[in-house]
Order: structure tokens, then C-alpha cells, then sequence
């Protein structure tokens, strides 16, 4: 079947409008994240950046694990991470953080994949854990702990 024929046939042209869709939007999304980082840090302060994380939510928060996509920022003085939707937002000093590590549960559940687990400490004086699926972990968790925590590999 040729392009001109596909192009006819209004079920593939639909299909192909609705994926173009959804990549403008994907494309737009990212735009206006990177936009709003930079407006919130200045760039030497950043170290590294990714907008397609997964956060699982706080050890401490009640119910069920929790997927939620958006932009983890590794800082110079911290880690950020903000929901690409609901704008959820996470910031975790570097002074506060106790430990990086790779762990496969979160909140006493299996999640059936490696996540980076982040301990840290909260502004109340209680530990507290956070858990994310980074893209490119070979690359992401070295860089955490030479940057959030120098000394204690």
C-alpha cells in the first residue's frame, strides 16, 4: 500500500493524527518542564536532569505505592523532582540525605523492578524514604552519591 493510498484510507489517517497527537504533546510537555527548571535553578546549580522518572511516593505516606512521571533534578544541594501532571512536587536537601541505595520494594511491597531508594531525613526529625525509577540508573546513581553524598560511598 502506498503513502498516497494510506493517506485515503481514513482509519490510518486517524491512527496517524492521534500518535502525531500524542507526540506534539509529549514534545510540549518536556518543553515547558525544562523551561520551568531553569526559571527555578540556575544552571550551575544543576548537575543532572531527566524528565521521564517515576516517583513511588514517601515511605510514611498511607496507602498504596504510588507511579507518578515527571522531572527528577539532581542538584548540587539536593534532589528535586516534580510530577509532570498533578505538579507534585519533592525537595530533599543534600544535609538531610542518610543514604542512596537500590532496593525492589517500597512501602513493605514488592515492585517487581530496581528502584534508587533515597533515605533521608525530613524536617521534623524523622527518617523517611523516597523511591524512584530513573532512566539510565548505570549513569544516575553514581552521580547521586559523589554529589549528595561526598565521603560516605
Amino acid at each position: 500500500m502506498s503513502i498516497a493510498e494510506r493517506l485515503s484510507d481514513p482509519a490510518w489517517r486517524n491512527t496517524a493524527l492521534v500518535l502525531l497527537g500524542m507526540i506534539l504533546l509529549i514534545v510540549v510537555l518536556r518543553v515547558l518542564e525544562a523551561r520551568r527548571i531553569r526559571r527555578k535553578f540556575p544552571r550551575e546549580n544543576i548537575v543532572r536532569v531527566t524528565f521521564g522518572a517515576a516517583y513511588f511516593g514517601l515511605d510514611s505516606e498511607p496507602g498504596a505505592v504510588q507511579r507518578i512521571l515527571g522531572a527528577l533534578v539532581l542538584l548540587k544541594d539536593g534532589l528535586y523532582f516534580r510530577a509532570r501532571v498533578s505538579g507534585q512536587e519533592l525537595h530533599i536537601a543534600k544535609a538531610a540525605i542518610l543514604n542512596i541505595s537500590v532496593a525492589s520494594t517500597h512501602k513493605n511491597r514488592t515492585l517487581r523492578q530496581y528502584v534508587v531508594a533515597i533515605r533521608f531525613r525530613t524536617p521534623e526529625g524523622r527518617g523517611d524514604t523516597a523511591a524512584f525509577r530513573i532512566p539510565q540508573p548505570g549513569t544516575w546513581i553514581p552521580a547521586l552519591k559523589a554529589t549528595l553524598t561526598p565521603g560516605r560511598e
